[in-house]
């Protein structure tokens, strides 16, 4: 229908030269299609195609510079919001924003803020243009005018950003005190993970040790880039060198954190919809961070050397399948960064897609011969090996990281026990795997998968039953959305023949998880058993067009042939048993 109105709209424009109609509408609709599956370059070139066939089209012009902003050209897409300002009503303010945007890229800081002058009405870019416009007055006048700009009411949308910037313009006009204050309060507002470095950085400067090492001691109880920027600033302190992080922000730089904290916060609001609507049971449709990456990108236009956006935009591209693209950006974050051993598993994760595993496992392996703390590089080894059937790999892999674990490791600790344990239990040895697992459920006696994976392990060997069970149950309690967890549970009961309480959970896992060739491989099978014979052939045709691996392919080929066969007498336990 809109490809329609769109061929009617060009049909009646009086152009000079009509554009060709059936390559306008072949490229919109290319355009369309690329933006649905997540092709951003796709979607850039064929809009922008479109456009430059049909200028006349206001919807194309929108199209053409969104998807140009999203794919990274941000000076094309300078270039197109120039035209959509240009035509009244055409830009709801994002054009506006990357026009201002560039301007203090280029140090034009009156023109940015005259760009500015007019109310935006959508909340996400008011908050975020609030800020920008304080960047550019700061460029003007100095930073305690844009201090005193983020203070009045009409900033009061980007309240919860504001004691970040407040705090990068205070130290920049050498108010230590109000600095202080202010990145106390941006920790735990909307600073994000710039607020958490800035803060550390600051701290170092200022030769409050004290303050500093208390500071990263709260941030190395959480994993991740959190910790590592502890361990790197309590190293920098013994070392007696202060980290230089955020010290003399210019505009560009504050404009560039804004965008890329607003491109988060709607990325994350967005997350957290989608996890509600799915816990409501409703189906939740692809992933689409478009909005986000459009707003990193024209981060990074400002400031190419943001880590925190490289990292979000390399993890963005990943998702979407450009993994080539993904490569290149997260390429570029340096040694130094927090980020730096996060994007090596990126980075091996994007070569893995595009079947380039000995790259991946190069990869991974310098990392963890470079520095053998780089434990998530290790773990991430073990993973690629072992999904690759290299268990006996994997498991020298896993030894490494589980080696340098302190005696009481973080909870976090269980994924690796976990990973080793399944390598041990592909090669049939079960006592290391059952104590793997154990090892596991001690460390996390509140992580489902942990649960999970030991009390269905011993439920499928017949031991221990009431303790197995009471672990999945447990298991599902804490995670009652998790098809693979819920499978877990009623394909534990399967195995005991307990077949008529197996098939309910069967069913709402396979409700939950409707594409997962394994949980539908499963109701077949109980379908079968209870002599629903239809039933059961119908979801083995539905594996096969589910993508599954080519051994279960030809098992549930097989099985459209054959049926199953009976079970051993001895299968059929019961729960107490």
């Amino acid at each position: 229908m809109a490809a329609a109105c769109l061929a009617a709209a060009l049909a009646a424009s009086a152009c000079v030269s009509p554009p060709r109609e059936e390559s306008v509408v072949g490229d919109y609709l290319s355009g369309r299609f690329a933006a649905r599956v997540n092709d951003i370059d796709g979607a850039a070139e064929a809009f922008a195609s479109a456009h430059r066939e049909a200028p006349v089209s206001e919807e194309l012009l929108r199209d053409a510079f969104f998807f140009q902003l999203a794919a990274g050209r941000v000076e094309a897409a300078v270039s197109l919001a120039r035209e959509l300002i240009a035509e009244p009503d055409l830009d709801d303010g994002l054009a506006r924003t990357v026009l201002a945007a560039d301007a203090v890229k280029r140090g034009a800081y009156a023109e940015a803020r005259t760009l500015l002058e007019e109310d935006i009405d959508v909340s996400y870019l008011s908050a975020a243009v609030a800020i920008v416009d304080a960047w550019a007055l700061a460029g003007l006048e100095g930073p305690n005018a844009a201090r005193a700009l983020l203070s009045k009411p009409a900033a009061e949308l980007s309240r919860g950003f504001n004691p970040l910037h407040e705090a990068l313009l205070a130290e920049k006009a050498g108010e230590e005190a109000a600095a202080r204050a202010a990145f106390q309060v941006s920790v735990l507002a909307l600073g994000g993970p710039v607020a958490r470095t800035a803060y550390g950085a600051f701290l170092e400067r200022s030769g409050d040790e004290i303050a500093a090492r208390e500071f990263y001691d709260l941030l190395a109880r959480d994993p991740g880039p959190d910790r590592i920027r502890a361990q790197q600033g309590v190293a920098r302190l013994d070392a007696g060198r202060a980290s230089q992080a955020f010290a003399g922000v210019a505009p560009s730089e504050g404009a560039a954190i804004a965008l890329y904290s607003m491109g988060a916060a709607v990325h994350d609001q967005y997350v957290r919809q989608r996890e509600a609507a799915s816990r409501a049971g409703f189906r939740v449709g692809p992933v689409n961070y478009n909005l986000p990456l459009a707003l990193v990108q024209l981060a990074l236009h400002l400031d190419p050397e943001l880590d925190d956006a490289l990292r979000f935009t390399g993890w963005i591209l990943n998702n979407y399948g450009e993994h080539e693209k993904a490569l290149e950006v997260l390429g570029r974050l340096k040694r130094s960064s927090p980020y730096y051993e996060q994007a090596i598993i990126d980075r091996a994760s994007a070569l893995t897609a595009l079947e380039r595993d000995e790259e991946a496992i190069a990869l991974l392996s310098k990392a963890m011969a470079r520095n053998p703390e780089a434990l998530e590089a290790g773990a991430a080894l073990g993973n690629l090996l072992a999904t690759r059937e290299r268990h006996g790999e994997a498991i020298d892999a896993l030894n490494a990281v589980i080696a340098r674990l302190p005696d009481e490791p973080d909870e976090d600790a269980w994924r690796y026990y976990v990973t080793r344990g399944a390598s041990y239990l592909a090669l049939d040895d079960w006592p290391r795997a059952e104590a793997d697992l154990k090892r596991a459920v001690d460390i996390a006696p509140e992580e489902p998968t942990a649960l999970n994976y030991l009390g269905y392990s011993w439920a499928e060997r017949g031991l221990y039953l009431d303790e197995a069970f009471a672990l999945i149950e447990k298991a599902v309690s804490l995670r009652p959305a998790s098809g693979a967890i819920i499978d877990s549970l009623g394909w534990a009961h399967y195995q005991l023949g307990n077949y008529d309480d197996a098939v309910g959970h069967l069913e709402h896992a396979a409700s939950l998880e409707p594409a997962d060739p394994t949980i539908t491989d499963h109701l077949g099978d109980v379908y079968w058993r209870l002599g629903r014979r239809s039933e059961a052939r119908f979801q083995w045709r539905r594996v096969l067009e589910l993508d599954p691996d080519e051994a279960m392919e030809a098992a549930v080929a097989e099985k459209l042939k054959s049926g199953l066969a009976d079970p051993a007498p001895a299968a059929a336990k019961t729960h107490t048993e």
